[in-house]
Order: C-alpha cells, then structure tokens, then sequence
C-alpha cells in the first residue's frame, strides 16, 4: 500500500486540475434532459386523457348493448311464460307458433312438463299419439340418451323449437342433468327465472357451443305453489352469438369484452371472452343482474385501440431534446478530449498496480472461503519461532468466537480429550521427525456448548530448515462426528442383525454366497433340520432337500423357460434372477432322517451397488399347518353341504374403516334370494346392493352403519328388484363384531318374506279401510291425526281438518232403505275423492259423518277446500234419491292442541252449521 501513495496524489493533482468545462457539460446534459422530459411528459398526458376518453365512451356503449341483449332474453322468455300461464292447455302447433318469430339468436325454446312417476307410461303414449315417433322419457348419459329409471316425477322436453340445434334431444329428463337439476330445485324455492352456469349445448357448431339455460316456472293458477307447478319453459342461447350481436361490426376488434358470473359470493367465473386483452389500466366494469344472477361485464382496449402511430408527439419531443442535449454535450467533451489522453497512461499504470493487488487479495479470499465452505479449520504452525495460527472456521467449528481461543498450540492441545492427546502428540511427533508423510490423527475434541465431537487433524510439513528440522507446518480440522455415528450405528446394527436372526427360532434362516455355500445358520435352522450351525458352514442347501424333489422342481422350471436347469444350484440362480423370489412348499430332511412339510421363500441378496452378492432362504415348518388346512376344508365342504339345505342365505358381511362393502362368504341361497353369484359379490358387494330397492337403499344402509357403530344386531325387512323374479321383500338378520383393523363383520341369513308381507299388507289394508265405502277409517284417521299434529309441533307446516256430515241420512234410510242409504255414501265418497287435492286424506268417521284431513293448510285454505266438495255435492242428484246436501265445519290446529281438543272443536263447527239450518260452511270458535 506504500508503493500507491505517491501516484494517489499524483491523481488527486490531476483531478483537482481538470477545467471547469466539465461541470458545465455535466449541467448542460441534466439540465437538457430534465427540460425535455418535462415538455415530454405533459404532451403525453393530453395524449393519454384524450385515449381515456375515446375508451370510456366506446366501453359504455358496449356494456349497454350487451345489457339490453340479456334483459331481451329475459323479456321474450317472461312472454313464453304468460302464454302457458294464459292457457289451460297448449298444442305443439300453438307453441310452434308463438316462439317461432322469438327465435332470433336464441338456440332453442321448450316446454318441459311436470310428470308424475305414476304418469309417465300414459304420458308417453299420448306423446307417441301426437306423432312423436319413439318418444320416451330418457336420462343424458355424456352424449348420449338412455332410458330414465323409475323416480317420483320427470321433467322431460316436450316441444321445442329451433332453428340451429340439428337434433333436440326430445324427452331428455332435465332432473338427470345435475346441473339443470339444481336450477329445478332453485326455480320451485324461487317461483321465478332462474339461469344455470355456461353448460355446453350438443348438436351446434363450437364457435356457438357455449350457452346458458333459462328455467321460468309455469303454474296452475295462483297464488304459486309446489302443487301447483304444471312444468318450465326453457330458452337456450349461445354466449358467443349473444355478445357478438351487442358488437357493431366496425369495432368489432377494438374492444375486448369478458363476462364472468359473481352470483356466489368471493367466487368469480369466467364464462365468456372474445380476445386476449394486453396489459393496460383502461378498465370499466359494470354488474349487471340477470334472472337470479349476477353478471360482472368488463370492458379492456385491445391491440388495435392501444395502436397509435410509431413516434408520437412526446417521443418526437423527448427525441429532438435529447438530440440537442447530446450534441451539445459531445461539443464540450471535445474540448477536453486531449487532456484525458495525457492522463489514460498515467492511470493505466495505476490501475494495473491495483489490479494485482485485488487478484492478490481476491486469491486469498477464494482459498479461505473454500476451506470454511467445506466445513474445514485451518492451521499454521511455526515449530521453531513458536508462531500458531488458528482460523476463524477452526474455531467456529468447535462453537468458539475468534477471541475466545488464544493462537497457541498449548490451547488446541487444552481442547483435545485426555484420552485421546497421548496418540494424537505421538502421531504428530511420528510425522514431525519424517516417520509419516503427512500427519493424520482423529480424537475428540471439546466442544463450547460441554459436548465431546470427533474431528479428523491432518497436516504437512511444508518447509524445512538446512539442518531438516520442521520450520513451517499447515493442517485442516474437519468434523467428522457424524460419521463416526454412523460407524457406531453400523456396528450396532451388525450385532442386532445377528441376535435377530437366531431369536428367530420357529424360522429357518440360511444364506449363502454365490456359489451355494452356506454363510448363516440361525438358530431356527438347528431347531428345525437338527444340525449345528458348525457343520453347515460352507456346505450346500441341497443336503436338506429330497433329491427327487429337487429333480422334478428343476425339470418343471426348465420346461417353463425353455432351458436346461440341471441342479439345484441353477433352480436357485433361475427363480431370484432380476430381483425375483420364489416361494414354495418343500420337503425337507432332518439329519436323524425324518420329513417334514415346509414352506421355503428364496430370494436373491444385493450390495449398496445392486450386484447379487448371494442367495437367503426363509423356511417355515408348516406341516401342522397343512394338517389344519385339511381339516378346515373338510368342514368347509360339509358346511357347503349343509347350507344348501337352509331356506335362504347364510352369509358373512364386511364393511372396511372406508364403508367398502363384501361378503367373504354367502351360501349357494344367494343365487335364488338375490339372482347374483357368490364370487361377484366376494369382494365387492355393490352389484348386490343395487339390487336393493331406491326406497329403502338409504333405510338398509343407515342401519348397518348404526349397527356397526353401537355392535348391536341388525335386522331389517326390505324389498329387491330382481332381473327374473321382479319385486321381492327379504329380512335380514346378523350380529356385528369388530375386527382388530377396525372393520365390522356380520355373521347371519336372509329370507324370503315376500309371501308374509303380501298377507300382512292385505290385513293392513282391512283394518284401516272403510268396508263400505273404500276410504280410510277412524282408526287409521286417529293414527294420521297424531303423526301430523307431531309434525305440525316441529314447525314443519300448518295443520287443517275439514268435517261433513250428510244432512237428512235418516230420513234417506227411513224412505228409501238402508241400501239406498249406502248408495248415497258411496257416491258422496266418489264425489268427494274427485275434489281433494293430492295431500287431503278423506277418513269416514261413523255412520254418514266424514273428515278431511289437510296437512300444510290454513284455516282458510281449509275454507276453500269445503267450498269446492260442498259444490261437488250440489253439483248432480243421487240416482233413486235425489238431491243429498251436508253440514261443513273447519278447524285449524293450535299451539299445545291435542287430537281430542282439534275433533272436539271441528265437531261443534258441523253442529252450528246444523243449527243454522244445514247444508252450509261453518268455520270452528
């Protein structure tokens, strides 16, 4: 650093020196630039307001056609609506005729009809009356259409029209579409239009394949009801032909429109794009509600709208500034153009002195760095002067800041252990009198934090005096801790390895190396053979084999690969090449000469490098095993035997921590109880479960999960669809016990109940029906009453009764007989029937008095419906009798309002319509 002095100042002279052109070339260069970025800046501003402008205006029209398109959606479906809603009935030629001029760009209208599961085969006929050839209800199935299974009610499509669809998928049931399913459901919560997500449309080209569906529900009069629900009207309309028909074709490029769907909240779907946008911050955006959603339209300039002439007036501006700035600035620079020249050696020399200092200084650096990244410490040692040098990564290593070790060899001796010093100075030594060629010593040494760590010391003598004696010695200290962990951990694997192998005493254990000779003997291989380890060391396996066994093995595997197996040495190379093992019963021989049955896994044993290095055997003695097997055989095969004699099946029913259901075991009943083989259900038990009627699949499943988690026994009647036997009731019985993996087993039988049920449900039907009149009895009344009045205590609906007792019935009697009497009953039941609503349930109480019972209905709504069989008596005379009148009386259910109290109340309702002079309505205090 001495030798740079002088030329520093020489420097410092010079630059003190330079004339004071060079401030003014640097104020001119700044002061132009800062000038015509300003100027440029403020062109580009009225340049950018001006490009704002032109978007906004142009994004507003946009979004305010694109918004006038859907809410025209919505208009002509509202239209579809009315009509339906104006009509009592409509004919394919009607609705041809109103939707046809609507079309325009929408794909497609229909009329999707409510069908009642017990409605379908009629409406279907009637479809097929009205020239739709083939029309049946049917489920979509990806692209195509199968037939709908049995459900409560279809909605399929009836009509449609259309003037882009190439096929309409006519009598598609829209509640086999998930999708359309859940707008269905959403529709009849709402009572108005309701828009699914973008669904794919089949059947148009794939430019128009992206579209929205639109569901507005039709009904039977009003207010709107569930009961009321006569089916949708249904428009199809591609997203693309909708925003492109809000474009003028002029612009058609100039804007980029996206059209995501924000109806769920913190959830944004894209659902229509019509370009990629480039980055900009011109943005408008606008939400816009359509039917029940929300969509989010924004508006971004494309390319061609961001496009404007290569050099506007800023860049032509900011050009021509810094034009002017630089050539007035090369100007001056020429001016001191021979000055720097005169200075460029003076500082070349300087600079190349510096360079070597730093290449110097950066060499060391590199060489330090090196060390310390490799996890070594370094040493310097002096033998003669006594100079030691200790490296900050030697005292990192051992956890030491650097001024918390002295340089001194007597402090590194200090740290090492005193177990290990006297080897580590004699090692030292041995190498300092040129014993060694470099010293090497591993010791242990302490470590700040208390602990011993093993490092690795090497050194070298790198300089000798005349005399040979040491005068320079370098080393490196690494730590090596963790790899004498290892070695211990080796070693103690080692000996664990051996004491497993001979704790192993019910199993033969026996290695060998590549040439078949025996290199392990556990203790379970003298147990089981009866020889001692000793003698087997470095004989062959094939002394404990039979050797016409080993023949035939050998022959049969030879034929298998196509080759000569010659020995027992060759069967073994044969069967563990590649990684392979082989596994089979074997008859080995004892060395007192007796047999036993054996089952004997081979496999072949690799080094870290995956070479074979040998071959292990694992032999287990299995002949009691094979004595059991046989026995369990022989009763498996009686139990076949006697099971087949057992009405039913008996079975075994698993079901795994995942409710993976099997039967490991069913008896050969299964074919005749549920039409199914055993081996198909083995593993699985889902082919049997579908045969389980969709009524009580839910009931049976939830009971073997409530049994399986208390373990208490399951029993359960259900019915079954069979291919051949059709509709079929079983009962089912079992006990449940859980496993140690913590599946369930259950061990029981199922029946045939089929003929049991048909008699219980024929004795069910006479003792809660009517034997005059066919309509529900007092009993069965009572039961209902109860069960509606607990629901209506839930808040699970209103609760309404309706009572009628037939004016005049004895005078009936008394003139024209007791069978005219029943004539009159009959028909007032008949007449009645045809009035109630699907919910009513007509009970007759007693002699000529009835109830109507009405689940989800008010008092007044009760009224409405007493109005309507009042009219229905009035309506026609009873043959042989003559016009027959009776007495009305409604009642609501109270809070806190028992059975007893609601009759009680409707009853004195009918009596107050008697006194009142009969053949009136009369609604209960």
């Amino acid at each position: 650093m001495q030798s740079l002095a002088p030329e520093k100042l020489t420097l410092s002279a010079l630059l003190s020196g330079r004339p004071l052109v060079w401030l003014v070339c640097l104020l001119v260069v700044f002061g132009g630039a800062a000038l015509t970025l300003l100027l440029s800046q403020a062109v580009r501003s009225v340049e950018e307001n001006q490009l704002r402008a032109r978007f906004n205006l142009a994004a507003g029209e946009r979004i305010s056609r694109i918004q006038e398109r859907l809410d025209g959606q919505l208009k002509e479906l509202d239209a579809v609506q009315r009509f339906f809603n104006n009509s009592h009935e409509v004919t394919l030629g009607e609705f041809q005729g109103f939707v046809g001029p609507l079309l325009g760009d929408t794909l497609v209208y229909s009329w999707v009809p409510r069908i009642a599961g017990n409605e379908r085969e009629q409406f279907e006929a009637r479809a097929r009356e009205e020239g739709m050839a083939g029309f049946a209800i049917r489920d979509l199935k990806g692209d195509s259409l199968v037939t709908s299974p049995l459900r409560p009610e279809y909605f399929p499509v009836y009509y449609s029209v259309t003037s882009r669809i190439d096929q309409v998928p006519l009598g598609m049931d829209l509640n086999s579409n998930p999708p359309r399913r859940a707008a269905i459901a959403k529709a009849r919560s709402s009572h108005g239009v309701t828009v699914t997500e973008r669904v794919r449309v089949i059947g148009v080209v794939e430019r128009e394949a992206s579209g929205v569906v639109m569901l507005a529900p039709v009904y039977d009069g009003t207010p709107p009801s569930d009961e009321r629900l006569r089916g949708f009207v249904v428009s199809v309309f591609s997203l693309n032909l909708e925003m492109e028909a809000a474009i003028a074709p002029d612009n058609l490029a100039s804007l980029v429109m996206r059209v995501s769907d924000v109806s769920e909240d913190g959830h944004e779907q894209l659902i229509y794009q019509s370009a990629e946008a480039p980055e900009s911050d011109l943005l408008q955006r606008r939400v816009v509600p359509f039917g029940d959603r929300q969509y989010l339209l924004e508006v971004v300039p494309s390319a061609d709208f961001l496009a404007e002439d290569t050099l506007s007036t800023a860049d032509l501006v900011a050009i021509s500034g810094l034009v002017f700035t630089l050539l007035l600035a090369g100007y001056l620079l020429l001016m001191i153009n021979q000055r720097q020249s005169a200075l460029a050696l003076v500082a070349e020399r300087t600079e190349a002195l510096r360079e070597r200092e730093i290449e110097l200084q950066l060499s060391e650096e590199r060489w330090s760095f090196a060390l310390d990244g490799a996890g070594h410490g370094v040493w310097d040692w002096e033998p003669q002067s006594g100079r030691f040098f200790l490296s900050r990564g030697w005292k990192t290593m051992l956890g030491y800041a650097e001024d918390e070790v002295d340089d001194s060899f007597e402090a590194r001796g200090r740290l090492i252990h005193p177990q290990d010093q006297p080897l580590a100075r004699a090692e030292l030594e041995r190498h300092l009198r040129g014993a060694s060629a470099v010293y090497q010593s591993q010791h242990r040494m302490l470590h700040k934090d208390g602990r011993w760590i093993w490092v690795l010391d090497r050194g070298k003598v790198v300089e000798r005096g005349v005399d040979g004696l040491p005068q320079r010695m370098i080393g490196t200290q690494t730590d090596i801790s963790s790899s004498k962990a290892v070695e211990l951990q080796l070693a103690m694997a080692h000996g664990q390895l051996r004491s497993l192998l001979n704790a192993a005493t019910q199993v033969a254990i026996v290695s060998t190396d590549l040439r078949g000779a025996i290199l392990q003997f556990n203790v379970g291989a003298e147990r089981m053979f009866g020889y001692r380890a000793v003698e087997m060391i470095g004989r062959h396996p094939v002394v404990l084999h039979l050797e016409s066994e080993v023949a035939e093995r050998c022959r049969a595997l030879g034929q298998r690969l196509g080759k000569l197996v010659p020995d027992f040495q060759a069967y073994m190379e044969e069967v563990t090449a590649d990684d392979r093992f082989d596994e089979q019963e074997w008859t080995f021989q004892r060395r007192d000469g007796s047999r036993l049955t054996g089952s004997l896994i081979l496999t072949g044993v690799r080094d870290e490098r995956e070479v074979l290095v040998g071959y292990l055997g694992v032999a287990i003695d299995i002949t009691e095993r094979k004595h059991v097997q046989q026995a369990l055989e022989a009763r498996d095969r009686l139990l076949e035997k006697l099971s087949a004699r057992v009405p039913g099946v008996l079975y075994q029913f698993r079901m795994e921590p995942n409710e993976h259901f099997s039967f490991p075991y069913t008896s050969a009943g299964i074919l005749e109880v549920f039409e199914v083989d055993p081996e198909t259900v083995r593993e699985d038990a889902m082919g049997l479960l579908e045969r389980v009627h969709p009524d009580d699949l839910e009931r049976v499943q939830s009971s073997i999960r409530r049994s399986a988690e208390l373990l208490t026994p399951w029993r359960e009647d259900f019915r079954v669809l069979l291919p051949r036997q059709g509709l079929r009731w079983l009962r089912g019985e079992s006990v449940p016990e859980r496993g140690e993996d913590g599946a369930v087993l259950w061990h029981g039988y199922i029946t045939d109940i089929t003929g049991l049920k048909l008699v219980e449900q024929e004795l069910r039907a006479l003792s809660i029906t009517d034997a005059l009149t066919g309509v529900y009895n007092r009993r069965y009344f009572q039961e209902r009453l109860d069960l509606e009045i607990a629901r209506a205590e839930r808040r699970e609906g209103p609760l309404a009764l309706v009572m009628l007792d037939v004016d005049h019935f004895k005078q009936i009697n008394d003139c024209h007989g007791h069978e005219a009497g029943d004539r009159v009953l009959k028909a007032l039941c008949l007449r009645v029937g045809e009035r109630l609503r699907r919910i009513d349930v007509l009970c007759r109480l007693g002699g000529e008095e009835f109830v109507v019972l009405c689940p989800d209905t008010n008092v007044e709504q009760a009224f409405q419906v007493a109005q309507a069989l009042w009219q229905a008596l009035a309506k026609e005379n009873v043959a042989g009798v003559g016009r027959v009148t009776a007495s009305f009386g409604c009642a609501a259910w109270r809070d806190g309002e028992d059975a007893d109290d609601l009759l009680r109340r409707v009853d004195a309702a009918v009596y107050a319509a008697k006194q009142a002079g009969r053949n009136q309505i009369r609604i209960a205090e």
